[in-house]
């Protein structure tokens, strides 16, 4: 068999589903998701744009949500394994490849779990229930007889089916039900156990790519040349120490934003120091010693009640009560990332 090249479109064309079987091509892994050719839909309203049933038994989970390093991969992984029924080995994470991947927002917060987790939950419950519907008719069984262990659909006799023989490689066309009925919490097995993260052996490794190292074809680098205060204006510059760089290739200006271009990250650092820039004098911060009083005259920008359970003024003022006042000021600090 040779391979031949195909489009998404041509291949989701192609695809079959639980419920109209084609053949699809043998080639398509699970490993084949990271290269976009997958029988899949990235809507958020659809079964198929979080989950896919592989047909070497695996099951790659999609996640809008991306792991900051607080384990979210890990985590998304045992809810989809817990709601499907399969061992946390067998289900593969992507995360935010826009290709891929639902438009689950940005991630944040706690939302990762408390928000994308359930809309995987909610679509592994959906595809659960599709495939005792599916098993049902292909063992000739009731379902009520049937149940979900193992990555495969179980009946009382002991006749079993694999998720991947049901609908392996194949999509789903399925709307996820808000009335799919999860796992009771009572009855988990994966969630609320201590499993290894699935990010650690990577990062340790090495193999694992940060945002910063990431390398593409005829790749440059830039690096910014930041002002001397919040508002100081560009008055001139001098990049002519940058030229003296073997990786230099320009400088950028716009305006007041400054950069230098160079065909590595190396280069590009040592040409920003070189580059010779002139600012305008800004003072427009707050005395630092004044900092918090500052901040405290500054206008509100929102107020939200966020709870409201009973009358604490009025409590204050009771018999016995001896108020204490203090006051609290903590740093103020940049959320940024360092990549």
């Amino acid at each position: 068999m040779s391979t031949a090249m195909i489009t998404r479109r041509e291949f989701l064309k192609a695809s079959g589903s639980l419920v109209v079987t084609f053949t699809v091509p043998a080639f398509v892994t699970a490993a084949h998701a990271q290269q976009g050719v997958i029988p899949k839909s990235v809507a958020p309203t659809e079964v198929d744009g979080f989950l896919a049933v592989n047909a070497d038994g695996t099951i790659t989970v999609f996640s809008g949500k991306v792991d900051l390093g607080t384990g979210v991969q890990t985590a998304l992984a045992q809810m989809a394994a817990e709601e499907l029924d399969t061992p946390i080995a067998k289900i593969v994470v992507i995360q935010g490849d826009t290709l891929l991947t639902p438009d689950q927002g940005p991630t944040y917060g706690s939302l990762t779990i408390q928000n994308g987790g359930m809309q995987i939950r909610q679509a592994a419950a959906t595809a659960r229930g599709a495939l005792l519907d599916e098993a049902a008719k292909r063992l000739n069984v009731p379902r009520e007889e049937l149940a979900t262990r193992d990555g495969a659909v179980v009946a009382k006799s002991g006749k079993r089916v694999a998720y991947s023989e049901l609908v392996g490689g194949r999509n789903f066309q399925l709307k996820v039900d808000a009335k799919a009925k999860p796992k009771d919490p009572a009855a988990y097995t994966v969630v609320g156990k201590s499993v290894p993260r699935l990010d650690i052996p990577g990062k340790v490794t090495g193999e694992f790519t940060y945002m910063q190292d990431f390398r593409l074809p005829d790749m440059v680098h830039a690096r910014v040349i930041r002002p001397t205060g919040m508002k100081s204006q560009l008055q001139s510059f001098d990049d002519s120490p940058a030229k003296n760089i073997p990786g230099f290739i320009r400088t950028v200006r716009e305006g007041n934003f400054l950069a230098v271009v160079a065909e590595n990250e190396w280069d590009a650092i040592r040409a920003a120091r070189a580059v010779k820039a002139q600012w305008s004098k800004w003072e427009g911060l707050p005395d630092k010693k004044k900092l918090f009083e500052y901040v405290r005259a500054s206008k509100v920008n929102k107020d939200e009640e966020l709870q409201k359970v009973g009358d604490s003024a009025a409590a204050l003022t009771g018999a016995g009560v001896k108020p204490i006042k203090a006051t609290y000021d903590f740093a103020i600090h940049t959320h940024g990332s360092i990549g």
